[in-house]
């Protein structure tokens, strides 16, 4: 039984600022280490739930903050960029359940959320898919979604949590902080974290029958709400792409795989424009 994780960095227990999260700033190593400990806290649970193999994929930033030697030997991690699925790189439909470690509110959630954001927290206002808000837990849902696999675990502060279940339904959902203000977290010790973590993703596994793959519906709009004009003018140059207004693109199309990749495309060509910067994924 082959469990995947896509694990991100803003919602691990103990993580409050955008300067833990940087590469270079002074908090950034030891949150790699908070990082590291949450993602074995998963593995952990998966192979005493019953996993036989686990795919970790480094799912923040430039994607390689997990620490190596430190991770559980029995797991397997993707590092690296260059992915054609970014963060759910190592989705198949062999995978027997996905687990989102770590991960954040979308932008433009109305209850705020830690370091909310949605793939690009300088460009992007809001996403949507079929004109609901799409952060990236819906959006990677649902490209789990068509290979057949559920999201049986998802972690990160009250406000994600909330945000998993109205999108997903059934799913373990593990609070590892109360969100106070965008920058500011009201923490578990990172070690009983880890513990709620194992113990989520060991009931996961062992009971996946309980979980239902998250189906978008076909044929799919997406929209993307950019900061700036001129990155909704230089994405319509994309061929099916349509500029719905002064900042916002928009594509169709009937192969959600196709969507997903679309989007990678686009937030890199918002990473060209003068005015961008690229904060954290």
């Amino acid at each position: 039984m082959k469990v995947h994780i896509s694990i991100d960095m803003e919602g691990i227990a103990g993580i409050a600022d955008a300067a833990d999260t940087t590469p270079g700033a002074p908090h950034f190593s030891y949150s790699r280490e908070l990082m590291t400990g949450e993602c074995n806290a998963a593995i952990e649970g998966c192979f005493d739930g019953g996993a036989t193999e686990v795919i970790v994929n480094d799912s923040h930033d430039g994607m390689l903050n997990l620490i190596p030697d430190r991770l559980d030997r029995r797991a397997r991690i993707i590092r690296g960029r260059s992915k054609e699925y970014g963060m759910m790189q190592g989705i198949d439909e062999d995978t027997a359940a996905t687990m989102f470690v770590g991960y954040h509110a979308r932008a433009g959630n109305e209850a705020g959320g830690v370091l909310n954001h949605t793939m690009r927290g300088r460009d992007v206002l809001g996403v949507f898919l079929n004109d609901e808000p799409a952060g990236e837990l819906r959006l990677n849902a649902a490209l789990a979604g068509w290979h057949g696999v559920p999201v049986a675990v998802i972690t990160g502060d009250d406000v994600l949590c909330a945000e998993g279940r109205a999108c997903l339904g059934s799913v373990e959902a593990v609070e590892v902080k109360e969100a106070i203000d965008k920058y500011t977290a009201l923490s578990l010790h990172p070690e009983l974290a880890r513990d709620q973590i194992r113990d989520a993703a060991t009931r996961a596994v062992s009971k996946l029958e309980d979980y239902e793959p998250y189906q978008i519906t076909t044929p799919t709009t997406l929209r993307v709400s950019w900061n700036s004009t001129s990155i909704a003018a230089l994405c319509e140059s994309v061929p099916g792409v349509r500029r719905v207004g002064a900042r916002d693109s928009e594509y169709t199309g009937s192969d959600y795989p196709e969507i997903y990749r679309l989007l990678r495309v686009l937030l890199a060509l918002a990473g060209t424009t003068a005015s961008s910067g690229y904060t954290y994924d």
